[in-house]
């Protein structure tokens, strides 16, 4: 089976704190936890609006790690929480960082699920062996580690930063 690498977007490939920090100021909060859960939504909807795309900043790093892993041989897929109607905004975006990919896999319309049980769920749907899988959500990076053993899990940091998550860490999650 082929191999390939997977990497999330939003905090992984792009920096997103400033769309992130423009929408919470609108809503006159911290964190969309704060929110109930309907209003949470509006949150998301807002965030997602293809004209704050443009605050959006790639992170060289990581961009670097794309096109290192294409270089080796390995399909790059991308899955990403945005919403399908974001598709050809986000590529756009992709293409004018430098982002190789081979797959772009975006979340369901009208999904709201968390991406730790989004992400396992969309990974499915990729024909290849996952040898590494880029995210900015631990707990998404513990679901993947528990399909793909041994793949080797990068926690990124919107500020180009990372940590990879050692298999001892895995364990009783």
């Amino acid at each position: 089976m082929e191999e390939c690498v997977v990497f999330d977007i939003d905090n992984t490939l792009f920096d997103s704190r400033e769309r992130f920090d423009v929408v919470a100021r609108r809503f006159g909060i911290i964190s969309p936890r704060e929110l109930p859960f309907e209003i949470q939504k509006e949150f998301w909807k807002s965030y997602m609006d293809p004209a704050l795309l443009s605050l959006d900043r790639p992170i060289a790093r990581a961009v670097e790690m794309a096109v290192l892993a294409r270089r080796r041989g390995l399909k790059v897929i991308i899955i990403t929480g945005r919403y399908e109607r974001l598709r050809a905004d986000t590529v756009t975006q992709l293409v004018q960082a430098g982002v190789p990919f081979d797959a772009l896999i975006m979340r369901p319309e009208d999904n709201y699920q968390e991406d730790r049980d989004l992400k396992p769920f969309l990974v499915r749907r990729i024909r290849c062996n996952v040898v590494e899988y880029h995210d900015d959500d631990l707990d998404t990076l513990l679901e993947i580690g528990k399909m793909f053993p041994r793949a080797l899990l990068f926690l990124h940091r919107p500020d180009g930063t990372f940590d990879i998550i050692q298999q001892e860490n895995r364990k009783g999650h």
